[in-house]
């Protein structure tokens, strides 16, 4: 009597402690990578928050129409780095080098999309959000082609101008040294 008492326990307590993962459809069967549907879940709710940080009044159309190198920021953004932050670089990797993970992940993110069951996440803050759009922005512009340096730039504490801006003054002696041997060089 004790012993299917204490089996009925540990059974109860087995399927108790059980994670709720819905059965994986056939299709994604052999993905080298499962994403479960709390870490699913998770990654949706980081997602959706950048988003709405980054993109606070985008709409359907415009994401549509997004050109290819916004499509890019935006998956990076919304998609892997939440991604990464959930399961980690190297599950992320596994990933994007199998299609059938890729699949299973994007289908797991549609799932959740729409769904009230997500897990309830601080709001950023002011700065926090003016930080990653700002990022965003920078790797945007990078995306298209222009140069941004990732050091930090110092700027002139005497209100004037910078050095840069002062290419043919007396300040840049070189700039004329180059002129003046140009110029001999033409006589």
């Amino acid at each position: 009597m004790l012993n299917k008492v204490f089996l009925s326990g540990v059974a109860l307590l087995l399927a108790g402690c059980a994670a709720e993962q819905a059965p994986i459809p056939a299709q994604f069967a052999g993905a080298d990578y499962q994403l479960s549907d709390k870490d699913a879940k998770q990654w949706v709710a980081l997602g959706k928050r950048a988003e709405s940080c980054i993109y606070p009044n985008l709409t359907r159309i415009q994401q549509e129409h997004f050109a290819k190198e916004d499509s890019y920021i935006y998956s990076q953004y919304v998609f892997f780095y939440p991604l990464e932050d959930v399961i980690g670089s190297d599950a992320v990797k596994i990933i994007e080098a199998d299609q059938q993970s890729m699949d299973y992940a994007t289908y797991q993110f549609k799932k959740f999309k729409q769904s009230d069951e997500l897990p309830k996440l601080d709001e950023l803050t002011t700065a926090q959000c003016n930080t990653l759009r700002i990022k965003a922005r920078e790797d945007l512009a990078v995306v298209k082609g222009q140069r941004i340096s990732a050091m930090v730039e110092d700027t002139n504490t005497t209100g004037g101008t910078s050095n840069a801006n002062k290419v043919g003054t007396e300040d840049n002696k070189f700039f004329f040294d180059i002129i003046k041997w140009g110029s001999a060089l033409l006589l």
